[in-house]
């Protein structure tokens, strides 16, 4: 993987479409918790999650109203605060520390459950 690439297609719509719902794809709790496990200010998750989804510090600028040397000092501050050098390795630690997967109750793979009145 080159600098720069993410991993996975499909994957910038997805968080894009995650963030500009205004909540990154997180209820307030699970930002709160996010925040909280990774040190990361409400700006610089915003700025994470939108290079999670494969955006250049250009586009990212653009799509917060920021100055691009603005992007890039909260890029310097994210890779500090997350102990790593690269964008493909702050992608990998961050999907890594997201919400636990969700399992499925037992049972439900026996398809849909009878309403009841």
């Amino acid at each position: 993987m080159n600098r720069g690439e993410v991993p996975g297609p499909g994957g910038a719509a997805t968080v894009l479409n995650r963030h500009s719902a205004g909540r990154g794809g997180e209820n307030g709790a699970e930002a709160a918790g996010a925040q909280a496990r990774q040190g990361l200010s409400a700006r610089e998750l915003e700025v994470m999650s939108l290079i999670a989804g494969g955006h250049t510090n250009g586009e990212i600028a653009a799509h917060l109203f920021l100055a691009e040397k603005t992007v890039k000092n909260h890029v310097r501050r994210i890779y500090s605060k997350l102990g790593v050098d690269s964008r493909p390795a702050a992608i990998a630690h961050w999907l890594a520390s997201r919400a636990p997967t969700r399992r499925l109750m037992e049972g439900a793979d026996r398809g849909p459950r009878p309403r009841y009145p």
